[in-house]
């Protein structure tokens, strides 16, 4: 609704992550080039971890604009607190596998089939999991390990890509042998003052902005709610804006940031 008054053509700070909007932080760059290490170089696991809201769902987006798309195949899985066998079916459905009520081991071998025709085709097979830290049953944690022994002469059939909150490494470090098998771990931390002004302004920007709307004293009192992390930012921008809307205002300053703090707390 306030689109035009601040001569935007898009809500600038939607909280749906989106690969067309990733901002390149340091951080979030590193996290990317981390991912596609593992996924070419098909080195089994990754594990990205963050609070809720630091960007480890919009980092897997973006992924899609550096993988060939023709030669992978993407399953993710966004709620993974199930029990042993029903996230195996979840895993057979995602790769478009038939998973009627059958057995374990029949689960299991259909899975390894379709990851052995991909290979065959070229493709590389990628599972997401995401919410990972949610998966309370370290059995369903157990089955990761045992899609990974589905491997050809020299390399796994399957990445997996686990997207959690810092509790996922208490988790998995209480599963030696699939800890063992992680090769790559980051963990993505809220953003600093400098790129929390740059987020802001590459949010605007890629919004249709032609001019600085925040001022500096606001970017002080947005970072210091914040803590950075990009959800909160999202969603205290938003609301900054629409109070900047109902005053009519040129600008977002730091006491219209404060309205918007009050109001979301309120």
């Amino acid at each position: 609704m306030y689109l035009q008054h601040w001569g935007l053509q898009k809500t600038p700070f939607g909280n749906v992550p989106a690969r067309t909007i990733f901002f390149r932080s340091p951080q979030h760059e590193e996290a990317l080039r981390r991912l596609l290490y593992v996924i070419e170089d098909r080195k089994g696991v990754a594990m990205l971890t963050g609070e809720v809201g630091c960007g480890k769902t919009t980092v897997t987006k973006a992924l899609n604009d550096f993988l060939d798309r023709e030669h992978v195949q993407i399953a993710t899985i966004s709620n993974p607190a199930l029990p042993p066998a029903d996230f195996l079916k979840a895993i057979l459905l995602k790769l478009g596998g038939e998973a009627e009520d059958v057995s374990k081991s029949i689960l299991l071998d259909r899975i390894q089939s379709i990851l052995q025709q991909n290979a065959e085709r070229k493709i590389k097979t990628i599972l997401i999991i995401d919410e990972a830290h949610v998966i309370g049953d370290q059995a369903t944690l157990d089955e990761l390990r045992m899609l990974l022994n589905f491997q050809s002469d020299d390399e796994f059939l399957i990445t997996i890509i686990l997207l959690g909150q810092p509790p996922l490494l208490r988790n998995i470090s209480e599963l030696q042998p699939l800890k063992e098998r992680i090769s790559i771990k980051f963990n993505l931390e809220p953003l600093d003052w400098h790129n929390t002004l740059r987020y802001v302004v590459y949010r605007l920007r890629s919004a249709g902005a032609s001019r600085g709307i925040f001022t500096k004293e606001a970017i002080n009192k947005l970072f210091t709610h914040s803590g950075g992390i990009p959800l909160r930012i999202n969603n205290l921008c938003d609301r900054a804006l629409l109070v900047g809307l109902m005053r009519n205002a040129n600008v977002i300053d730091s006491r219209m940031v404060g309205e918007a703090i009050q109001d979301m707390e309120s």
